[in-house]
């Protein structure tokens, strides 16, 4: 059996990693990737022998990879593009050859509809598949959870690190057992977002008042690790308290752990979670908080948060609508 041969190209495969895996033990594909170094920065000589080797092209990101491929695509390849949301702020999905693409992915039915509005690419090349995560790598038994809230990359302003803390900090003023775990790395630890004044200014604003505070131990920075699985058994609450985002998979990975989502209303939150976990404002997700713990028994909720991860997000159901695009290119 000849296997179609994928090369995966872009500077950042984290949200692919779990499908790339599958691919790869598929008798289908053959999987090369080409890691570029940043938005629209490679090592073109590599780019090129993975082109010459491909059938199909999957890029990570409609950044500068997409715009290269697209230009470059030999006419019998096939290319898919799958972007986030990061795009809709750059000029490189303007520089598609749109004719060149076969398909584009949007990760949520949002983000889908905010390419097609910015962009005007072609519906009939257009289509959405959910982000992926491991359900069943994440579905353990917690551990003493109950007061324990949990919030996943404070990195950089827009995740609203600010709006977590207030959230706490009226759940722990109500009661002391409250917790506030924070997973991921510090402001300073990225160079480009610690020297820009607003993003520093802030962090350094949130910090102080961590500092200051009566309950300042009571929040726990557990730092950058990828041991989530682990952490989650103790994480009762995952807050999604940002700004704006394509998909943010903290409160799915969450759900998938039996942990509650406490989301504030970023826009298109709802065409991915439930409606019951989204709210308007931090005191209405104080008062999800205490309703859910005043229920002696979730277990029941919380296998209906699992399953709903399962049916929407499992990682095999996801490559296996990927695996489809790919078979029905031809």
């Amino acid at each position: 059996m000849n296997k179609k041969k994928i090369v995966i190209a872009g500077h950042d495969l984290k949200f692919a990693e779990d499908i790339i895996s599958i691919l790869e033990k598929s008798d289908k594909f053959a999987i090369k990737t080409d890691k570029w170094k940043g938005h629209n920065v490679h090592d073109e000589a590599y780019s090129r022998e993975c082109l010459n080797w491909a059938d199909i092209v999957f890029c990570e990101w409609g950044l500068g990879n997409a715009v290269w491929y697209s230009n470059h695509k030999l006419p019998h390849q096939k290319l898919i593009v799958r972007m986030h949301a990061q795009e809709l702020k750059t000029v490189y999905p303007k520089q598609f050859r749109i004719e060149n693409i076969n398909k584009i992915i949007a990760i949520s039915p949002y983000i889908y509809e905010e390419f097609y509005r910015v962009f005007k690419f072609p519906r009939e090349k257009m289509l959405m598949i959910y982000n992926s995560i491991d359900t069943k790598v994440m579905n353990r038994q917690k551990k003493d959870s109950d007061f324990n809230l949990g919030f996943i990359g404070m990195c950089p302003k827009l995740k609203r690190l600010d709006l977590a803390i207030d959230i706490f900090e009226k759940l722990w003023v109500s009661d002391k057992r409250y917790k506030l775990y924070i997973k991921g790395k510090h402001p300073q630890e990225y160079p480009w977002l610690w020297n820009n004044e607003n993003e520093r200014e802030f962090y350094e604003t949130v910090f102080k008042k961590i500092r200051e505070a009566e309950w300042r131990d009571s929040v726990i920075f557990d730092g950058f690790g990828n041991d989530i699985p682990e952490w989650l058994q103790k994480i009762n609450f995952v807050l999604s308290t940002s700004d704006s985002e394509s998909f943010h998979l903290a409160p799915g990975e969450g759900m998938a752990s039996g942990a509650f989502p406490v989301i504030l209303n970023w826009d298109g939150s709802n065409t991915i979670y439930p409606s019951k976990y989204i709210h308007q404002n931090v005191d209405d997700c104080v008062k999800r908080i205490l309703e859910i713990n005043s229920i002696s028994d979730k277990n029941v909720i919380r296998d209906k948060l699992v399953k709903y991860t399962e049916e929407y997000f499992d990682v095999n159901k996801i490559a296996a609508q990927w695996i489809n695009v790919i078979e029905n290119l031809y």
